[in-house]
């Protein structure tokens, strides 16, 4: 019998996998909204700017988690509506 994945399994899946990688930047990430949309992207919404100084200092250790953990081709870094920061998680561009 194949195992089929309901939409439903997929949504609970996808929150895992962003509660998994939150647990790594748990101080960073704490007020940071994170989504993944359709182009295989994680983008972080900051909501402080000390947020981003502190996410670009780790900006090595999220691209790789953000590759392993969630699987995503580009890692996104927004404040207030507007991108800060792109960059592509893929091993070879580290």
């Amino acid at each position: 019998m194949p195992l089929e994945l309901t939409t439903n399994d997929l949504l609970m899946l996808e929150q895992y996998r962003l509660q998994r990688f939150r647990s790594f930047f748990f101080s960073a990430l704490i007020s940071c909204p994170l989504c993944l949309n359709a182009n295989n992207t994680l983008v972080i919404h900051c909501l402080e700017p000390e947020l981003v100084d502190r996410l670009l200092s780790q900006i090595d250790q999220l691209r790789w988690y953000a590759r392993i953990v969630l699987g995503v081709h580009c890692l996104a870094i927004r404040f207030i509506q507007e991108e800060i920061y792109r960059t592509a998680t893929d091993i070879a561009a580290f």
